[in-house]
Formats: structure tokens, sequence, C-alpha cells
């Protein structure tokens, strides 16, 4: 196991700081969609890289529900597992900022197709918003969107049908939280090792 493997694997975060609000809208206004959805390229390092937010997420569903007596999803939750507002299950009080997000959906509408990008999206800079005194309570935890915005970088949206995630010749299957908690981590999110997957 490599460093990076056994440091995500006790729950350590992949990169010691966050993206700041401003600059994660600013990488994703920066996406080509009408390209990218067209793109296959990256299709083998887009399904590890949904494999990798599949796990952090998971992880950070089984914090809440230590500390939670009631589940996370279920009868009576708005939160649609696995693209869920996580940042709102860390501090309800905190929400973007009303420019940034305003920002983002703006260009969501005119270029991003798809609901599921969307959600996944304004998820993300939610959690970006996130002060460091809220995450304070919770172990160093994975950072878990920033996987899912280098999968929107490397190729654009996705689709669910069938149970699966698409990424035209890849899927990934999307079943419950519990089952991609003991995912093995992704050694590294690097463009090389990003790159060499695709390779493979």
């Amino acid at each position: 196991m490599t460093p990076a493997e056994a440091g995500a694997e006790r729950g350590q975060p992949a990169s010691p700081t966050r993206e700041r609000p401003d600059r994660l809208v600013d990488r994703i206004v920066a996406i080509d969609w009408r390209a990218a959805e067209h793109d296959v390229e990256h299709g083998a390092s887009r399904a590890r890289l949904m494999r990798e937010y599949l796990r952090r997420a998971a992880l950070w569903v089984r914090e809440f529900q230590k500390s939670d007596p009631h589940p996370v999803f279920g009868v009576g939750r708005p939160e649609n597992w696995p693209f869920f507002d996580i940042a709102r299950r860390v501090d309800p009080r905190v929400r973007a900022e009303a420019a940034l997000a305003a920002r983002l959906d703006t260009f969501l509408a005119e270029h991003a197709s798809g609901f599921l990008v969307g959600a996944a999206s304004r998820a993300a800079l939610h959690w970006a918003s996130l002060p460091s005194e809220s995450l304070g309570r919770f172990p160093p935890l994975p950072d878990p969107f920033e996987p899912l915005v280098l999968l929107l970088e490397r190729g654009g949206g996705f689709c669910i049908e069938n149970g699966f995630i698409d990424f035209v010749a890849h899927r990934v299957r999307l079943t419950s939280w519990q089952d991609h908690v003991a995912t093995p981590p992704i050694p590294s999110l690097s463009p090389v090792a990003l790159d060499a997957l695709d390779r493979d």
C-alpha cells in the first residue's frame, strides 16, 4: 500500500486544503461542456474518480450515522444518495455566497445539461463554503467533492441508467452507500496518475 493509500484508508484527506468557493466556480465554468459531452478519452479515469467520490461520500455518511440516531437517507429525508448536500449535514447554517451560487446556476442552466450535474456542482460549492470551524468536530475525512470536480473537468457530465453511472465505454454500479465504504482508495489524483489510468 502506498503512503497515499494508507492515509486515505485512515480517513486522512488527500490534500491539506479545500478549494476556495470562488476558485471552484471558476473551475466549473471553465469546462467546455459542449466538447466534453462527446469526450470518451478519459472514460477509465472518470469511472475511477466516480468510485473515489462514492467511497469518500460513504465515509462521511458513516460518520454522520455515529452522531445521528436517524438514518441519513430514509423516510422524511430529502437527501438523495449519492449526490447529496454533505455540507448541510455538517453545518446547516452555512450556505454558499448568493452571488457565487447565482453565477454557478446561470452557467449550469446555459451550458451543462442534466439534473445530476447541477445537483453535484451545487453540493460541491456548499462544501467549499464551509468554514474550518464547521469541520472541526469531525475527524479529518477526505474532501468528497474533489474527485467529482476532476471527473467533470476530464469529460463533462454523466448519466444514470439501469443502476449504473454511465461513462459510455465504462460504467460504475450504483448501490447503497454501505457498499462503497470498503472501496480501495485511489492512489493519486494527479493528472499524470489519471492519464495513466486511461492508457491502461
